[in-house]
């Protein structure tokens, strides 16, 4: 608005300043050659005054026009400063913005990463600690094969020259054995015969036993007997160890169990059982879910099975080995408890009787059940695959009854055999071995 004005007071002053020159020229147009010299001199003053005030009129107007030209410039600029300052401080918090969302990620990345360095180092470290023990067996191993092996020389010089004296009495002792074999043949005979009648017996009073403890329960209606463990059969009157057959709560098809009575009360459900090398424990999963051998021999009940037969009640677990010599060790766990399939059959064990070996270390871990095709293990190795067999390995730990079983002779030093630490040394391959289990007395 100001800016308008000015230049309209401008265009006004040059109006007047143009018109006031027309009529000069128009007066100096009809002069008289007297008048015309005596209207110069006056003329020229008021030319001169007017041109003096027209100058300083501008020089004011030009003063005002700087004045006003200028707040508006420092108003135009300040608006711009401010417009840039918005677009700026905009512009800043959209980066303040992106940079801490930037800041976010890589602190979630550090993290990820420290966490995958500390899932590594834990790896290694159990890596490192399992290649340690494996290592101590190991220099252990060939310490003990180094000492006999100076003697064996000496041992078999003794040995090819004993050869042919035995080689004598051999034959002294078949000539012998042909005589008698006919007279021993008859002893078989007959003992036989005494047998399959002994056998009959037995089954007749078996099943007369079974007919009267019918008979005895079924009272005013009829009832079918149903028992879950040999604890409940034991309970019926029974005392006599053998193969029964027990209906395992949420297992459809019934199981053959071998019951082994106690003298002093109760009895205990055979879980597993190992003695001549006649079944294949190195199987998967699903074997060992399910169960395989028979009752009579060896065999495994079922991580299923056990699991339900364990969660109906308080139960403990009973561990009997048998070495090459006939020494019998035994450990008795007063907890014992499996979990589910989805548990991966973990094992939950007191801490107390049984569970250390001779160096103090544990035989039998609280862990999960791991086979060659479902490694549940705490070794980035796969230790059912290293030490055959299904169980309950830990770091391929101490212990491991369903490892190869290796017969008399081969025994020794075999990091994959039926192992349970005792005095003969963790490497020694046991002869026998069965696991049992029942309700527990509190």
């Amino acid at each position: 608005m100001q800016l308008g004005s000015l230049l309209i007071l401008v265009a006004t002053m040059t109006a007047v300043h143009v018109n006031g020159q027309n009529v000069d020229s128009t007066q100096r147009s009809h002069p008289t050659s007297v008048q015309g010299r005596l209207l110069t001199g006056t003329w020229m003053e008021q030319a001169e005054n007017e041109l003096k005030n027209s100058l300083l009129k501008l020089q004011k107007l030009k003063e005002h026009i700087q004045t006003i030209l200028g707040s508006e410039l420092q108003q135009a600029q300040e608006n711009m400063v401010q417009n840039h300052r918005t677009s700026i401080l905009q512009l800043g918090t959209s980066l303040l913005e992106e940079s801490t969302a930037q800041t976010l990620k890589l602190t979630d990345i550090q993290a990820q990463v420290r966490n995958q360095m500390s899932r590594m180092e834990h790896q290694m470290l159990e890596a490192l600690q399992t290649t340690d023990k494996l290592e101590k067996q190991l220099q252990a191993q060939i310490r003990e094969l180094h000492n006999p092996s100076r003697d064996l020389e000496t041992q078999q010089r003794a040995q090819l020259v004993g050869l042919h004296s035995l080689k004598e009495q051999l034959q002294q002792l078949l000539d012998l054995q042909s005589s008698t074999f006919s007279s021993v043949q008859h002893n078989l005979q007959a003992a036989s015969n005494s047998s399959s009648q002994l056998q009959q017996k037995q089954g007749q009073l078996l099943e007369n036993l079974q007919q009267l403890m019918s008979l005895v329960d079924q009272g005013p209606g009829p009832v079918v007997l149903e028992y879950q463990d040999c604890d409940k059969i034991h309970r019926s009157g029974v005392n006599v160890d053998g193969i029964y057959t027990i209906l395992v709560p949420n297992v459809q098809e019934p199981k053959r169990v071998f019951c082994v009575m106690d003298p002093d009360g109760g009895a205990w459900t055979v879980i597993q059982r190992r003695e001549n090398g006649t079944v294949n424990f190195n199987r998967n999963w699903q074997d060992y879910k399910q169960g395989f051998g028979d009752a009579a021999g060896e065999h495994w009940l079922g991580n299923e099975a056990v699991h339900h037969i364990a969660s109906s009640a308080k139960y403990s677990l009973r561990v009997e080995v048998e070495d090459w010599d006939g020494n019998t060790f035994s450990a008795d766990f007063g907890h014992f408890q499996l979990g589910s399939e989805e548990q991966f059959y973990r094992i939950f064990l007191d801490k107390h009787s049984g569970v250390a070996s001779l160096q103090g270390h544990l035989i039998l871990h609280n862990g999960n059940f791991s086979t060659r095709d479902a490694d549940h293990d705490q070794c980035s190795c796969n230790c059912a695959v290293t030490m055959s067999g299904g169980w309950w390995f830990d770091a391929c730990g101490a212990s491991n009854l369903n490892g190869i079983y290796y017969p008399a002779g081969r025994h020794l030093y075999k990091i994959n055999g039926i192992r349970w630490p005792h005095s003969a040394g963790p490497m020694y391959s046991l002869r026998a071995t069965r696991m049992m289990i029942r309700p527990s007395a509190s």
